[in-house]
């Protein structure tokens, strides 16, 4: 697939959007496009066989779920969060999108632990999820260099 320089920079992208997500719990519209650029520059510029169109929407699969999530659960994970996770799937493929999800959503179960252990935060208190998808990737980056 890509390089590891190529990963850093969608490392650097998210950290930039997690930076938005931590201040004002929002994403712009801007980053959406961003992320969705890189993604496709990576299909495009970085894919080492053929595009298989099945392949590439179903590396889409966990961002839909946590988009299916975030209906069910009426915006208690938000669907920028799901949308992210969908477009840099596309970058990613399946297998390491879903390491990703995985680690992110892990490093997010490890933080809120830690905030109700230390009765920091409450069940309802909200917490931004795209710095975890960050380290996510980070990790990513780390596990297959």
């Amino acid at each position: 697939m890509f390089g590891v320089w190529w990963l850093v920079v969608g490392i650097l992208i998210f950290a930039v959007l997690s930076v938005f997500d931590i201040k004002s719990r929002r994403i712009p519209i801007c980053g959406f496009v961003i992320v969705f650029v890189y993604s496709v520059l990576s299909l495009v510029c970085f894919k080492e066989n053929d595009l298989v169109w099945s392949e590439v929407l179903m590396s889409a699969i966990p961002g839909l779920v946590l988009m299916g999530l975030s209906v069910i659960t009426e915006g208690k994970i938000g669907l920028g969060d799901g949308i992210l996770v969908a477009e840099i799937g596309l970058a990613l493929g399946i297998e390491k999108c879903a390491y990703m999800l995985t680690g992110a959503l892990i490093l997010s179960c490890l933080f809120s632990g830690g905030l109700l252990a230390f009765r920091k935060a409450g069940l309802h208190t909200r917490i931004p999820f795209v710095p975890f998808i960050t380290a996510g990737m980070g990790v990513i980056a780390f596990v297959f260099a």
